[in-house]
Order: C-alpha cells, then sequence, then structure tokens
C-alpha cells in the first residue's frame, strides 16, 4: 500500500524515513479512507432505521414510518380492518393496501396471498415500496393446541429446506406484555359453517390461551404460487376487505393437520425476507385446525372451514394488543429508554428491560399471570 512510505521504517537503515514523492497518491489515499468512513456511517444509518421507526410509527405528528401487517387471505385481514381508521388504499406491484392507524400505530395493511411463493413475493415488495418498520403477520394456523388458541411462535423454519427465522426477541416480549391486555376476550363461540345463512352458534368448551411457543413450521408443497380467485369470498378471494376507490400507486424503490407447535403456509417465507433486509419480524397465528374441537376429532379440512373466522378474529385482538402496546410506549416519557434501545437495534437489551418493567409495579409486586395466558 502506497500509504506506507510516509511512515518510518527500519528495513536495513535504522532511523531512515520513506516519504511519497507522490502528493497525489497520499490524496488518492485520503479520498479512499474517507470514502470508506462515509460507507460505514451509512451502512449504519441504514441498519438502525427500522429501529428507530418502531417508535415513531406510533408517535403523533408527520412522520411517514409504518408497521407492515399482513395476512395471507381476506377473512384473516378483515377484522384488523374493520377495526382500523383507513387514511387511503393505494397500490404496489399490482397488490392493494390500505395505509391506516391501528391502535395508534401507522401500518400498511395487506394481503400476502396464500402460499410460500405469494408470502415472499409480496414481503420483498412491502419491504420495497413502504420501507416498513416491522413486518407483523396475523393469521390462522393448524396446530396441536386447541382451536381458538394463539400462537406466538419464538422462531420459524421452513420445512422443506430447514432454515430457521427467529422471530424478533424485543416484538416477541412486546407481545407478551401485550397479552395482559387485549382489547376483548378472546372468542370461543362462532356460527358454523361460518358463511351459511342457517349456520348455528358452536363454542368450544375451553376459553382459548395465548400461547408463547418455542417453533412454528411453514409448509407449502406445491412450491407454486396460489391463485387468488376474483370473486371467491373471504377464503380464496383476492379483494382487499373494505377496499373503497383507489387512492395512489405506490412505485417501488429499485432494489394442514399437524403435530407442530403450530404450522402454516406462510410466516416463515415473510421471515426469510424480513431477515435478509434485516426488518423485525413477529408472527401471531391463531388455531384454526388443531385440539378440542367439539363437533368431534374431524381435522383439516372440515375444522379449518368451521373455525377460520373465529381464530381470524383471536390473532386479531393479539395483534391489536400488540400495537397498542407499542403506542403506549412511544408516547410515555419514561419508556424512552426502551425506544432508544429499540433504535440502535438492541433487541435483546430491550427485550430484557421490557421483562424488568413488567416486574416493577408501584408496589413492587409482580401481578400473577392472568388466566388464559401461557408464558
Amino acid at each position: 500500500m502506497s500509504a506506507t512510505a510516509a511512515y518510518r521504517t527500519t528495513s536495513g537503515r535504522s532511523g531512515v524515513r520513506r516519504t511519497s514523492s507522490h502528493p497525489a497518491r497520499r490524496r488518492r489515499f485520503a479520498a479512499i479512507l474517507l470514502a470508506g468512513v462515509t460507507a460505514s456511517a451509512a451502512t449504519a444509518a441504514a441498519v438502525t432505521a427500522s429501529g428507530r421507526r418502531l417508535c415513531a410509527a406510533a408517535a403523533e405528528g408527520a412522520a411517514e414510518s409504518r408497521l407492515a401487517v399482513l395476512s395471507a387471505f381476506p377473512a384473516e385481514l378483515a377484522p384488523l380492518v374493520a377495526a382500523a381508521e383507513i387514511e387511503t388504499t393505494v397500490e404496489a406491484d399490482g397488490r392493494r393496501y390500505h395505509l391506516a392507524r391501528l391502535e395508534g400505530v401507522r401500518v400498511v395493511l395487506g394481503l400476502a396471498g396464500i402460499g410460500m411463493v405469494n408470502a415472499a413475493t409480496t414481503t420483498a415488495s412491502v419491504i420495497r415500496s413502504f420501507e416498513p418498520a416491522g413486518i407483523i403477520v396475523s393469521g390462522v394456523a393448524g396446530s396441536r393446541y386447541r382451536i381458538g388458541d394463539v400462537v406466538v411462535a419464538a422462531q420459524w423454519v421452513e420445512e422443506s429446506g430447514g432454515r430457521v427465522f427467529r422471530a424478533n426477541p424485543a416484538l416477541v416480549e412486546l407481545a407478551r406484555r401485550a397479552a395482559d391486555a387485549l382489547p376483548a376476550p378472546l372468542q370461543r363461540c362462532t356460527r358454523v359453517p361460518p358463511t351459511s345463512p342457517d349456520a348455528a352458534t358452536v363454542c368450544l368448551r375451553d376459553d382459548p390461551l395465548v400461547i408463547f411457543g418455542q417453533r412454528g413450521q411453514t409448509n407449502d408443497p406445491s412450491g407454486q404460487p396460489f391463485p387468488c380467485v376474483p370473486g371467491g369470498g373471504e377464503v380464496f378471494g383476492c379483494e382487499l376487505p373494505g377496499a373503497p376507490a383507489l387512492g395512489a400507486r405506490v412505485t417501488p424503490r429499485p432494489a394442514v393437520a399437524t403435530d407442530q407447535e403450530v404450522q402454516d403456509m406462510e410466516t416463515a417465507a415473510v421471515a426469510r425476507v424480513a431477515a435478509r433486509h434485516r426488518v423485525p419480524f413477529l408472527g401471531v397465528r391463531a388455531v384454526s385446525d388443531g385440539a378440542g374441537d367439539p363437533l368431534g376429532d374431524r381435522g383439516f379440512p372440515a375444522q379449518f372451514f368451521d373455525y377460520y373466522r373465529l381464530a381470524a378474529e383471536n390473532a386479531s385482538l393479539v395483534t391489536r394488543a400488540f400495537l397498542a402496546r407499542l403506542s403506549r410506549i412511544a408516547g410515555d416519557p419514561s419508556a424512552r429508554r426502551i425506544c432508544r434501545l429499540l433504535a440502535h437495534r438492541r433487541w435483546r437489551r430491550a427485550a430484557a428491560r421490557l421483562r424488568a418493567e413488567a416486574r416493577v409495579r408501584m408496589d413492587g409486586v409482580e401481578p400473577a399471570p392472568r388466566a388464559g395466558l401461557i408464558r
């Protein structure tokens, strides 16, 4: 390297200094150093951006930071749309999205589509188009747990390749704290079948739980995009729930029956793309087909088509509670340290801080976990 010419050397002759006779070389070297420092700073800024925007998404003002909330099919997204304040509806890469406020947080609400291919493609488009501060998947799944239970898994694995993707630990801890304050009780009664005018009301024997599990699994044997069907209804349809006339188009920036804790066809694919772009991720899945069916152990697909609405509603309640918890943290001056930890992507430290604050109460006594929650 030419810069060594400016240093004192002892190669054969003590006290000899070799100085470059080419000032242009020194200028080029200085320029290279400056470029390296600038690039490092830009990389650091990009890395911290998503963490910084997590609290900003819930702050008042003109900030455009948002969290993306994705569901596979219309019935999963419908209860979230019903609870949201829709600001406008936009289009990106041929898909429509609601820009909205949900529980005080600015969000992008959209359909990822059914299956791993659709989920990965949509997630990449959402990241390019909206640069979300985080991504939440809210929907239904098969599980060994009881129908209606909501499972928040710490990690998700792609069954086909065995790759494991961890949910963001700070977001998991936020969900854990939020599960103590759901906007409504988890549902245990539903009309079966949901769309029949002659449907009877069926109630589960047990109250559903929020379960913080270890591992979810995503499996899509087809390996092909699962096409939605125009006019195909709330499971197979293409229509974004509650979509009004299109407000704008967004131009992207260049760039099954199971014995598992929880199993679906999309979440690990979303997690894979989120991990590639270093976007915080959380999966919230409620059980549509699993144990505890009052109509008998019928399995998939009968259970799915009877209980998908109930499961989607329960998943939405936990997702909304998570967003409400984030909103409270963003607006609480005493929680600024948590926002700073999130801004610097200190995920595990932020999670530890959340746990510590949960143990501290005005009277210094930690409350016992309430019924309906498995930590």
